[in-house]
């Protein structure tokens, strides 16, 4: 046998020895499988549990009466909030996709409790991207910047008084008046 023909039979040879290996380890990880659905598996080693754990957040850590959803808020009615439901504020994260013309209510009751829309998200504004005409409520409190950092489609911002009245702020390059 020549080195050539040695090589090729070597090959062979660990390519056999691989599939044998890999076909062997099937069965130990459909048992495994099985035992993780069972339960039997302990904690430390369960695939089932670590997926289980993954997203989940701790409410200590957020402090007490935090809404756990972080990323896009709860959606109610045409606007996503961040909810504290230890003092009843709301803040507004974005609007619910595809709203053209943007009302944020000043409260709303959700699950038994009151709340009041206290602030804006930094990048509220920005997420409103097919928003035109944003009314803001009269009981924010901070706007973050949120106005600054508006969504290209934006035409019109109206901030709402406690009166009823509402200054009007154009996007078209105007400066804020009030109708």
């Amino acid at each position: 046998m020549n080195r050539e023909q040695q090589e090729l039979a070597r090959a062979k040879r660990d390519r056999v020895a691989l599939r044998v290996l890999l076909w062997s380890l099937l069965p130990f990880a459909i048992l495994y499988c099985i035992a993780d659905a069972a339960g039997i598996v302990p904690a430390q080693v369960s695939v089932r549990i670590r997926n289980e754990n993954r997203n989940a957040l701790d409410p200590d850590y957020l402090g007490e009466g935090a809404d756990p959803d972080m990323v896009l808020g709860i959606a109610i009615g045409d606007t996503r909030f961040r909810l504290n439901y230890g003092n009843g504020h709301a803040i507004v994260t974005r609007p619910v996709f595809g709203v053209e013309e943007w009302i944020i209510p000043a409260h709303f009751d959700y699950r038994g409790t009151h709340f009041t829309v206290v602030a804006l998200d930094p990048f509220a504004l920005l997420y409103a991207t097919h928003a035109h005409t944003i009314s803001l409520p009269h009981t924010l409190q901070h706007d973050n910047g949120a106005p600054e950092l508006n969504a290209e489609c934006l035409k019109h911002l109206y901030f709402r008084n406690a009166d009823g009245t509402s200054r009007y702020r154009a996007y078209a390059g105007e400066p804020v008046t009030t109708p």
